[in-house]
């Protein structure tokens, strides 16, 4: 391999780590902005900007993270425990997310996927709400254990009048 080959390598490596730099770069831009916009009035502004910053940067955890706090505003859950999952898969110790998605799992009455999550961004050190990890843990862990008890005994039924 001549000189002009190893230069000619050097050089598009070099160019590479420039452009990847940039490309992060931007990625943190666009996530700094959707963070100025996550309120009910912008969120679809942030959406927009925190999509922007993981189309640039897949691996952006904190990305998915705030855009599915984004999606909670809108009420799309489902989008919402996407992106907190897509975190946690990139981050396992990001509480944050735990701790969000924790939250949606209770608006869907998963609460024991809700108390797992939240027990979980404890031990990662996250201050967890203590009324709301009370309210979790007192909630049925299914709907059926409410709605399936057995009737009331006779014996204990008003008489009835003749």
């Amino acid at each position: 391999m001549g000189k002009l080959n190893i230069i000619v390598i050097c050089l598009v490596l070099f160019v590479s780590v420039v452009i990847c730099y940039g490309a992060k770069g931007k990625a943190e831009e666009f996530f700094e902005q959707g963070k100025k916009y996550t309120s009910v009035d912008n969120v679809d502004q942030a959406i927009d900007l925190y999509s922007k910053a993981i189309k640039i940067n897949p691996k952006f955890a904190k990305a998915y993270n705030n855009r599915g706090i984004a999606y909670i505003w809108k009420k799309q859950y489902d989008l919402a425990i996407a992106d907190f999952s897509k975190a946690i898969e990139l981050d396992p110790k990001n509480g944050k997310a735990y701790n969000n998605r924790a939250i949606v799992y209770s608006y869907q009455g998963a609460t024991d996927k809700a108390l797992q999550d939240l027990h979980k961004a404890q031990s990662l050190g996250i201050a967890v709400n203590p009324d709301f990890l009370k309210k979790i843990e007192e909630l049925p862990s299914s709907p059926e254990s409410i709605f399936h008890k057995p009737a009331p005994s006779s014996s204990k039924a008003p008489a009835q009048k003749r």
